[in-house]
Parts: structure tokens; C-alpha cells; sequence
């Protein structure tokens, strides 16, 4: 009919979202990727506060990235009841991913973002999602293999194989 107030809608859009208010998160595994996570300012725009980070790596435990602190992953239930994490996000080997998230599930985590590539069952009061980046690769590589044929070369480009379409 008449459509939204779009100023109102955009006021009620972070409470549908449950990003009303800051949220509490962990990383856990302090490497490449989780540095990289640690290091990314968007979170805290949108909402989400990196409060912890843990690891088992004896040489990175004590280590400090701006504000936060790396643990031992030992540390990990006192530090979610002291800080309450409500959010983590896994970003270890898959040797150890297992373990990881058992941690944080028995920790009261209840939401928990996994980049490590194994599949995990969870209970149904704790929500998993796994990011496979090598799968999201493969999906990206598929598009590639399936609209190469109809790619026409971009004026001024060498049209290579990836040449982007004319619009």
C-alpha cells in the first residue's frame, strides 16, 4: 500500500537484527586469520565488541593486539563468564576445531562462527555457521567455468578470460 517510513524502519532494523546493543565476542586462534579478524575495524561499526582472543600457542598467550589480550585457551570459561561473551569466532586448523568449539559450547556460548573446514554437530541451543572459504572459492570458480563463454572483452581491455560482460 503506502510503504514504509524509511527513517522508522531504519531505527527498528538493529533491534530486529539484535544488533540494538553491543555484542560480546571471542576469537579463538590467534594465527593468520584470527590476527586478521582481531585487526578488523568493521566489527565494532556494526556492533560487535572483540573483548577476548584465545590460543594454546604458548608464544602468542600474553600477546596484546590494541586492547585485547590473547589467553590460553584454558582461560576460556572464566574469561566468557567474566566478559560475557556471547559470540565467538573459530579460527583454528581443523585438527583443532573440534575441541575448540566443545570449549565454547560447554562455556555457554551460543553463537559461534566457524572458518575452520570441518562440520560439527551442536546443540540445538547453540547456533553454528561454518565458512568453508576453499568451498566459497570453488563456488566463485564454477560461476567463472559457467559464464566464460558469454564474456565479451571490455572496450579498452585485453578481454582476457575474466574479462567483465558489457553492460
Amino acid at each position: 500500500g503506502k510503504g514504509y517510513s524509511v527513517s522508522g524502519l531504519k531505527k527498528e532494523i538493529p533491534g530486529i537484527l539484535g544488533i540494538d546493543r553491543p555484542l560480546r565476542v571471542a576469537i579463538v586462534g590467534a594465527g593468520n586469520l584470527g590476527m586478521a579478524l582481531l585487526s578488523y575495524r568493521g566489527f565494532r561499526e556494526q556492533g560487535f565488541s572483540i573483548v577476548a582472543a584465545f590460543d594454546n600457542d604458548q608464544r602468542k598467550i600474553g600477546g596484546r593486539f590494541r586492547d585485547v589480550v590473547i589467553q590460553d585457551i584454558a582461560e576460556l570459561a572464566a574469561a566468557v563468564r567474566t566478559k560475557k561473551i556471547e559470540m565467538a569466532v573459530v579460527a583454528v586448523p581443523a585438527a583443532a576445531a573440534a575441541t575448540a568449539i566443545t570449549a565454547l559450547i560447554r562455556a555457554r556460548v551460543g553463537a559461534i562462527l566457524n572458518f575452520a573446514p570441518v562440520r560439527l554437530q551442536v546443540p540445538s541451543t547453540v547456533e553454528l555457521i561454518n565458512i568453508d572459504l576453499s568451498i566459497e572459492l570453488e563456488k566463485l570458480a564454477h560461476f567463472l567455468r559457467r559464464t566464460d563463454r558469454h564474456r565479451e572483452p571490455i572496450a579498452g581491455s585485453s578481454g582476457g578470460p575474466h574479462a567483465k560482460r558489457k553492460r
